[in-house]
């Protein structure tokens, strides 16, 4: 059966944790298009409670191509190890990102590591560790390494089931969140009730 990307993107807006582009067509969430690396990454910052902080964030980044108004959530997500940029200076903000990419931020978060002596995954097989955690399920990852391109749509759909996901110390990413003190996670249970939405 056709997923309902649009039912998963009023959810999470209905949380709190995203937002659409603000065009006049559709519900705004411009779900055909294709995420940029900025997009992403603030979808991120936004979908784990943590866009406030990184706006009042007042470090630098080392990333010299990184547009004023994204300075702050760059500089925040680099200091919190969630990302890194394509070189020592260079974020690459407008390339487009592919799932892969997407995924490596949702394993960052749910505390695994790609770095140190014992790294849980590497970034060329997240979505295959993603799989072997859980993280993703078998149709899911079937979806994203075919020749899906990456659109909005998916990472709507990543961010809105990541939140049922484990963490590497045992709790779900939601409940964690809700001990952060990110979300209400009361509140985000009564919405996610009404969604009917099944994963692939």
């Amino acid at each position: 059966q056709e997923t309902d990307y649009n039912a998963l993107a009023k959810a999470l807006e209905d949380m709190g944790l995203f937002r659409g582009t603000g065009t006049a067509y559709g519900s705004g969430y411009d779900l055909e298009n294709i995420p940029t690396r900025i997009e992403g990454l603030v979808m991120f910052l936004r979908l784990i409670g943590e866009e406030d902080a990184a706006l009042a964030y007042t470090g630098a980044s080392p990333f010299t191509d990184v547009p004023a108004w994204a300075a702050q959530y760059v500089a925040y997500a680099y200091s919190k190890g969630y990302t890194t940029g394509v070189s020592a200076t260079a974020f690459a903000p407008s390339r487009t990102m592919g799932s892969g990419e997407y995924v490596t931020f949702l394993l960052r978060v749910l505390g695994y590591s790609e770095t140190g002596d014992k790294p849980d995954f590497t970034w060329d097989t997240a979505l295959s560790r993603a799989k072997e955690l859980g993280v993703l399920t078998s149709g899911e990852y079937t979806l994203l390494t075919g020749d899906t391109t990456f659109r909005r749509a998916h990472m709507a759909y990543l961010s809105y089931f990541v939140l049922d996901a484990r963490r590497k110390t045992g709790e779900t990413l939601l409940t964690w969140m809700g001990q952060q003190g990110a979300v209400d996670t009361a509140v985000i249970q009564t919405i996610r009730a009404g969604v009917t939405v099944t994963r692939k």
